[in-house]
């Protein structure tokens, strides 16, 4: 088997790093318990992305069949995350502006994960 390319290397790192930072806010959540906040919303949404990250840093380090799907996954439960914050916050602080930039984030979010996907499936294809 040929070595790792930098790319999936790289992505690999940064997934893990995902799923640290998301089971870092989850467990923010629940330690605050912030009672301005519906922190049950952020923490679940949080939660789910870091099991997501962990499972597709996992999925494209291994170099899986299933690192594609994993990578989608992972961008829709991220963008519902983006999407979770303000919604978790009281009304009277959320501006349309605030749920312009966590749909922008979202986007964005997604957007990136679905080309990691498309590269990761290509080296899958290279390697077979």
């Amino acid at each position: 088997m040929p070595p790792r390319a930098v790319g999936i290397q790289a992505l690999a790192v940064l997934l893990s790093c995902y799923a640290m930072g998301g089971f870092a806010l989850a467990l923010r959540m629940v330690g605050d318990r912030d009672p301005r906040l519906r922190w049950q919303l952020v923490g679940a949404a949080s939660a789910a992305f870091a099991v997501s990250a962990g499972v597709a840093a996992l999925s494209v380090w291994r170099l899986e069949r299933r690192s594609p799907s994993a990578l989608v996954v992972c961008g829709v439960l991220g963008a519902a995350l983006c999407l979770a914050i303000p919604a978790a916050a009281p009304p009277s602080v959320v501006t349309r502006e605030t749920w312009w930039a966590a749909a922008g984030g979202a986007a964005l979010f997604v957007g990136f994960l679905l080309l990691a996907a498309w590269y990761v499936r290509r080296e899958l294809r290279a390697r077979t």
